[in-house]
C-alpha cells in the first residue's frame, strides 16, 4: 500500500467539479508511485488555515524510494472541500487535525477600532473586575419575546424604564448603553485580532459567526435590562419587519424617550413602509410594490435556502480572513434595514448605518431580535445547523448583568429555548413568505447556450475579473448535471470596497433585468448588500474578497431550466460603488 503524506494545506473553497478532478488526479498520480497500483490511503498530517500561496503546488511524497509526485493542482484547492462542505476527503482524515476554532479575544490587546479615513474610536471594553466564568445553562423560567407592534402600554413603560436606567449608568460600567454599543464596535470594526493568529483581524459579520454572536449579544443585553428594573422575566421585543403589522418603524422608538435616537433617517418613519430591499436612492416605489418585494426577499434569502453556508455565511477558522462571505439573512434583510434606519445626514450614516455606532440605538436590538427569530423560522422549515466542531467551539466574551465576564461557545446558543430560556411570540403571518410562490416574468425560458454572453467559469479557471459598475452585467454559467437538497449559484472572488453601500440583485433567465425590474418574480434569486465600514491592514485602507451563494434550486424548477447546460445570470447594481468578481459556478449539496 502507498501512503500519501500531505504536508500542508490552506483554506479556500473550490467548486465541486474542480474538487472531483483534484481527487481523481491525486489518486492517479499517487498510484503511479506503485507499480502494483495498490489502494492509496491519504494521511493528512497538518492543516494550516492561512491565505493561500498562489505558486507553491501541493506535493505528494510516496513512502518508497521513488521521487515525489507533484500533481498539477494547487494545494489550497484540495483542502476546502473537506472543510467547507463541497465534498469530503478520505475517511482517514484525522478530525483533531482539523480543529481550529476562533478563540475568545484578548481584551488587553484590544486596539482602537477603525470607522473612517484617519478616524478611530476607542471601543475597547473596561477591565474586568474579577475572574472570567464559563457560561452555565439559564435556569430562569421561559421568557417570550414579543412582537414590537403588539406590546401594550405597560410593557412600553417597563422597556423605557430599563433603557433610562441603562443610559444613566456610569460611562465605564460595562452594562451602560455606551459600553454595550462598544461591544458591537470592537467585534465588528476590527478592535480585536484573532487569538493565536495575531495577523488576522476578528470580524463577526460576513461569515458563519454572524447569527450566533448576535444571539449571545442580545441574550446578555436582555439580562442586563431585566436586572436594572428588577424583572428577570423581562424579554426584548422584536421588530417584525417581515410582517404586515411590522411594516413601519415601531412607534415607541419615535417618541423622545429613552428609546429614542436622534441619528436616524426620520423620513423613514410612518407612513413610509419598511423596504427590505432598500439601498440609497430607492425611495420611489409604491407601497404595493414594496410589499411584494419584501415577500420575495424573505422567500429568496431565508425560506428557500437549504444549505447552512448559504444561510449563515461561510466558515471562519483561526488564521483565515474574517471576511469570507455572508449568508442570505445577513445580506438582506439585515443589511438593508441598517441602511434604511441610519441617518444620511451623518458622515458615516450613523447610528444604525455603521457597525461602530449601531449599538447606540435601542432600535438595533429590536431589529436584531427579528434577525435572530429568522434562525428559528429557518430551522422550523426542516433545515439543520452547522455541525462543524470549529463552528461549535468558537468562543466569545461578554459582560453579564453582574458586571462579570462570561466565556461562551457557539454550541451553547443553538437551542435557545433549552439553554437560554427564551422563545418568540408565534407569528402566523410567517406563512405569507415561507410559502411564497413567485411567478415568472417570461413564459419561454432562455436557452443559455444560444446567447453570446461571456461564459464565466469558477475562479480557479478564470483569473480575469469582471467589473460591475453602474450598468447590469450578464454572463452565462455552466450548469452541470447534479442533484441534492439545494442548487446554488456561487459568485467567487468578489472584490468589494467595504466603505461603500454596495448592493446588487441577481437574476437568472432575465438578461434584460435592470434597476426597475421588480424582485417579486421567479427570475430573481437574491440580493447582496453591504453595511459601510472600514478595514485596516498594514496601515492602508483596502477592499476585501468575499464569496457569496444564492440558492436557486426552486427558481430553476419554476422556470423550467433544469435541463439547460448553461444559465444566463444578470447582476443589477444598486446603491453606491462598484465591485469585481473573478468567477461563478453552479454547485449542488
Amino acid at each position: 500500500m502507498v501512503a500519501l503524506s500531505i504536508d500542508r494545506l490552506e483554506l479556500q473553497r473550490p467548486s465541486r467539479t474542480r474538487l472531483l478532478k483534484i481527487a481523481a488526479n491525486a489518486r492517479k498520480e499517487a498510484n503511479a508511485c506503485n507499480s502494483n497500483s495498490s489502494p492509496v490511503t491519504p494521511s493528512i498530517d497538518r492543516l494550516e488555515l492561512q491565505r493561500p500561496s498562489r505558486t507553491r503546488p501541493l506535493k505528494i511524497a510516496c513512502n518508497s524510494n521513488s521521487s515525489p509526485v507533484t500533481p498539477s493542482i494547487d494545494r489550497r484547492e484540495l483542502l476546502a472541500g473537506a472543510i467547507a462542505g463541497g465534498a469530503s476527503l478520505a475517511s482517514s482524515v484525522d478530525s483533531p487535525a482539523l480543529a481550529d476554532p476562533i478563540g475568545p479575544p484578548t481584551f488587553k490587546r484590544c486596539h482602537q477600532a477603525t470607522i473612517g479615513d484617519d478616524i478611530n474610536r476607542a471601543c475597547c471594553p473596561p477591565k474586568p473586575k474579577g475572574a472570567t466564568s464559563y457560561f452555565k445553562p439559564d435556569s430562569r423560567p421561559m421568557r417570550v419575546r414579543p412582537a414590537a407592534h403588539l406590546v401594550d402600554k405597560d410593557y412600553i413603560a417597563k422597556y423605557n424604564e430599563a433603557y433610562a436606567k441603562m443610559r444613566a449608568l456610569p460611562p465605564d460600567d460595562p452594562r451602560s448603553l455606551r459600553q454595550q454599543a462598544k461591544v458591537h464596535c470592537a467585534y465588528c470594526n476590527y478592535g480585536y485580532r484573532q487569538k493565536g493568529a495575531p495577523k488576522q483581524t476578528l470580524q463577526i459579520h460576513f461569515n458563519w459567526l454572524f447569527l450566533p454572536w448576535h444571539r449571545w449579544y442580545l441574550y446578555f443585553h436582555e439580562k442586563i435590562l431585566g436586572s436594572l428594573i428588577g424583572d428577570p422575566s423581562f424579554a426584548l421585543p422584536f421588530w417584525s419587519w417581515d410582517q404586515e403589522g411590522g411594516r413601519y418603524i415601531p412607534d415607541m422608538f419615535r417618541r423622545e424617550t429613552a428609546l429614542y435616537d436622534a441619528k436616524r433617517d426620520t423620513s423613514h418613519y410612518e407612513p413610509t413602509r419598511v423596504d427590505l430591499f432598500y439601498s440609497p436612492g430607492s425611495d420611489k416605489k409604491s407601497d404595493e410594490q414594496i410589499r411584494e418585494d419584501n415577500l420575495s426577499i424573505m422567500y429568496n434569502n431565508v425560506a428557500k435556502v437549504k444549505q447552512p453556508d448559504a444561510f449563515f455565511g461561510y466558515p471562519l477558522r483561526k488564521g483565515s480572513s474574517s471576511i469570507n462571505g455572508p449568508g442570505g439573512v445577513e445580506r438582506a434583510p439585515h443589511n438593508a434595514m441598517h441602511i434604511f434606519c441610519g441617518s444620511p445626514n451623518q458622515p458615516n450614516n450613523e447610528d444604525m448605518g455603521n457597525f461602530y455606532s449601531a449599538g447606540k440605538d435601542p432600535l438595533f436590538y429590536c431589529h436584531h431580535g427579528n434577525v435572530d427569530r429568522m434562525w428559528d423560522v429557518w430551522r422550523s422549515l426542516g433545515n439543520m445547523d452547522f455541525t462543524d466542531p470549529d463552528y461549535l467551539n468558537t468562543e466569545f466574551l461578554f459582560f453579564d448583568e453582574k458586571q462579570d465576564l462570561v466565556r461562551v461557545k457557539v454550541k451553547d446558543s443553538l437551542n435557545n429555548e433549552k439553554m437560554l430560556k427564551y422563545k418568540y411570540q408565534a407569528m402566523p403571518d410567517d406563512e405569507t413568505w415561507t410559502a411564497y410562490e413567485p411567478k415568472p416574468l417570461k413564459e419561454t425560458p432562455w436557452s443559455g447556450s444560444s446567447y453570446e454572453y461571456r461564459l464565466v467559469k469558477a475562479s480557479a479557471e478564470n483569473p480575469e475579473a469582471l467589473e460591475v459598475v453602474a450598468e447590469p452585467v450578464t454572463i452565462t454559467v455552466d450548469q452541470p448535471k447534479g442533484s441534492g437538497s439545494d442548487e446554488t449559484l456561487v459568485l467567487e472572488g468578489m472584490e468589494i470596497d467595504m466603505r461603500s453601500a454596495i448592493s446588487f440583485n441577481a437574476f437568472i433567465n432575465l438578461p434584460e433585468a435592470n434597476k426597475n425590474t421588480p424582485v417579486s418574480c421567479a427570475e430573481y434569486v437574491g440580493t447582496y448588500s453591504n453595511v459601510p465600514h472600514f478595514m485596516l491592514e498594514s496601515g492602508k485602507w483596502h477592499t476585501e474578497t468575499v464569496n457569496t451563494s444564492f440558492s436557486i434550486k426552486a427558481n430553476v424548477e419554476i422556470l423550467g431550466l433544469k435541463s439547460e447546460d448553461k444559465l444566463v445570470v444578470t447582476l443589477v447594481p444598486r446603491g453606491d460603488g462598484s465591485f469585481t468578481f473573478n468567477g461563478a459556478s453552479i454547485q449542488y449539496a
